[in-house]
């Protein structure tokens, strides 16, 4: 029980608990000894009962003592109070006091209703005994008599008086302590309960900036608005990424009801994450809770009925691409399938794009292949690696592959650029540019290629069919081995020179005597005695700066010796690519039976490659017929086989 300080409470009161100190400043309670909030509010109630309150009572304080510190809670306060450096300690009082007996009437009954107190607010008094003063100051003993005193209500003693009465939580202290500076009259509501706080369900926090389609206008670098494209259509997610966070249930803080009963907070609702997870998706759990994370590169699929997340290597477009639909798109996935129209002035840009409906507008690849199921009508396909498809009817279209492959059913009235061009049926009026063409029918278009292919011919009004076949350019392999030759002589005339140097300098005297005994002697044909000795060298001193000269002019024809050896071998190299480009150039035409113009064109050796140009400079290029071809066949009917390895005019 409780032990009283002798300057405030009467000797043989009981001692504080442990948990309660006293210091200079007042009471506080020691966080770390604390056993919880019932243990003090044991103790609050046998000191309230004994007549017993608080001074200079700090409520906040109070409160949160009484009530916020259960079990557990208390130790993490003081841990946190220990970590800041500081002693876990409550401060909540300045000292205790009994209430004198005569001001406890002072204090009325409160009207407690459901969730709220009130109290009536009234002027308040005590009787004082005081000594009677007499006239005159006559002599006898002294008299006393009993004086009404006006007096004021204390909050110290308030807040003692409301616990035994019931009221232990939820006073407004600032109402209570102005209606009793201000000696206001009337009923006032003095305190609430504390409702439980609401608690909070578990949820689902989105950590990828992907998981929503923005159809808004795109931006241009520069800021504008570009009306033709929307932001984002299909959201695209990297392995690894994570893609949702669970947010954990949070339970709501109790209520208090007036009397300090707990009030349980409503229990927040639950998820089922792992039921979020779909194809290509996994959940982890971390430190900082449960993910759901991708677990391949892909495009994201929210399946709307069963909430399931899923990531999917493909891009599945049912709408069709349309600025009402889709704007222009550009897809970083491997994979897109369209199953609705490409419609005019849109673009499609991305990696293996499959439609199965007409294409109006274009489509751009970074590789891979581009397949059309139906047709391609007045559009455009550009895939410079890759391949290139039209399962229907390519016409009034533009096919860019210049190192793919293309390969169609039928063209019409189109440009077609590949490494190798395939026309299954027909091409009519075309402009095609391949290393390699192979087509089945032919009508009134132009065609260029090394190796070409046809297997008919066939008239389509009075325009004629027009073949290129290119050849590389000549100039620079002419030129390559003209000064590779005229190098060759140079190095023939050094040597003859050379020769007739050593002839001179072997003519010498002394030199040919010297060259032949000194052969010997390397030979071991001959041994020289002392004598002979000191004449041979004294014979090489002589001839010395013969033999230097020899010796330079040697060197020299070895260098020459081995920069032939060097240009030999490029001559060589050069013929034999010449030989290699021939004979993988070839003409054929199997049945003609229309109008047909072959010639042989040499590509200039300064000019752009004919696939990097601007697809009206390659139709201009195509039906262009500069000095220096050479016509092959003209005519329309036969056939026509042409190779320049078989033809001998073309060797140079």
């Amino acid at each position: 029980m409780v032990a009283m300080g002798a300057d405030s409470l009467r000797e043989g009161d009981e001692a504080l608990p442990d948990f309660v100190v006293r210091d200079e400043g007042g009471l506080c309670v020691d966080l770390s000894r604390l056993g919880g909030s019932a243990e003090f509010r044991a103790w609050v109630d046998k000191t309230f009962i004994h007549g017993i309150c608080f001074r200079g009572l700090d409520y906040p304080a109070f409160q949160h003592l009484a009530f916020e510190c259960e079990s557990g809670r208390a130790d993490d306060e003081a841990r946190g109070c220990e970590a800041a450096g500081r002693q876990p300690r409550v401060r909540f009082a300045t000292g205790m006091s009994h209430i004198l007996p005569v001001r406890v009437p002072l204090y009325r009954g409160l009207k407690i209703s459901g969730a709220r107190a009130e109290y009536l607010f009234e002027p308040v008094s005590i009787d004082c005994t005081v000594p009677r003063t007499t006239e005159g100051g006559g002599a006898g003993g002294q008299e006393f008599e009993t004086v009404t005193q006006k007096t004021r209500l204390d909050f110290d003693e308030f807040v003692a008086l409301a616990w035994l009465k019931g009221l232990r939580c939820g006073i407004d202290e600032a109402v209570v302590r102005d209606a009793i500076e201000s000696e206001r009259m009337g009923r006032s509501v003095i305190a609430h309960a504390v409702p439980p706080g609401t608690g909070r369900d578990a949820g689902v926090e989105e950590l990828s900036s992907g998981l929503h389609r923005d159809d808004a206008p795109g931006l241009l670098p520069d800021g504008r608005v570009d009306l033709a494209r929307f932001r984002n259509r299909f959201p695209q997610i990297r392995a690894g990424e994570k893609l949702l966070r669970k947010l954990p249930l949070v339970l709501g803080e109790p209520g208090r009801e007036l009397d300090g009963r707990a009030v349980a907070p409503a229990l927040p609702k639950d998820i089922d994450f792992a039921a979020l997870s779909g194809t290509g998706t996994r959940v982890e759990s971390g430190a900082e809770g449960d993910y759901l994370v991708a677990t391949i590169d892909g495009f994201l699929d929210i399946d709307e009925a069963s909430s399931k997340v899923s990531v999917t290597d493909k891009i599945v477009n049912r709408a069709g691409v349309s600025l009402r639909t889709t704007g222009d798109l550009v897809l970083m996935g491997d994979d897109y399938e369209e199953h609705g129209e490409i419609l005019e002035g849109r673009v499609v840009e991305g990696l293996n794009v499959t439609s199965f409906a007409d294409v109006f507008g274009r489509i751009v690849s970074r590789g891979g292949a581009v397949a059309l199921k139906k047709n391609l009508s007045g559009g455009a396909i550009v895939n410079p690696g890759g391949q290139v498809a039209v399962e229907g009817r390519a016409s009034g279209a533009t096919i860019l592959a210049p190192d793919g492959e293309v390969t169609l059913q039928c063209a019409e009235n189109s440009l077609i650029v590949g490494r190798r061009v395939v026309v299954r049926e027909r091409a009519v009026g075309c402009d095609i540019l391949a290393d390699e063409l192979d087509i089945a029918l032919v009508e009134a278009s132009v065609l260029a290629g090394r190796r070409v292919a046809v297997a008919q011919v066939r008239p389509h009004g009075p325009a004629e069919t027009v073949v290129s076949v290119l050849l590389p350019p000549e100039d620079t392999q002419g030129e390559l081995i003209r000064a590779a030759r005229a190098q060759l002589d140079e190095l023939q005339a050094a040597d003859d020179q050379a020769r007739q140097v050593i002839e001179t300098l072997r003519g010498r005297p002394g030199v040919g005597n010297y060259l032949t005994v000194a052969a010997k002697v390397h030979r071991h044909e001959i041994t020289l005695s002392a004598e002979q000795q000191a004449a041979f060298q004294k014979l090489r001193d002589s001839v010395a700066p013969v033999l230097k000269a020899m010796t330079q002019v040697s060197e020299q024809g070895k260098a020459r010796a081995a920069h032939r050896e060097k240009l030999l071998a490029a001559i060589a190299g050069v013929e034999a690519a010449r030989q290699a480009a021939a004979a993988s150039i070839r003409c054929s035409v199997a049945d003609i039976g229309g109008e047909l113009i072959v010639h042989a064109r040499h590509l200039a050796a300064d000019a752009k490659l004919p696939q990097g140009l601007a697809p009206g400079e390659l139709r201009a290029f195509l039906r262009a017929t500069p000095d220096g071809s050479r016509p092959l066949f003209a005519g329309s009917g036969g056939a026509f086989d042409w190779s320049p390895a078989g033809s001998s005019g073309e060797k140079g």
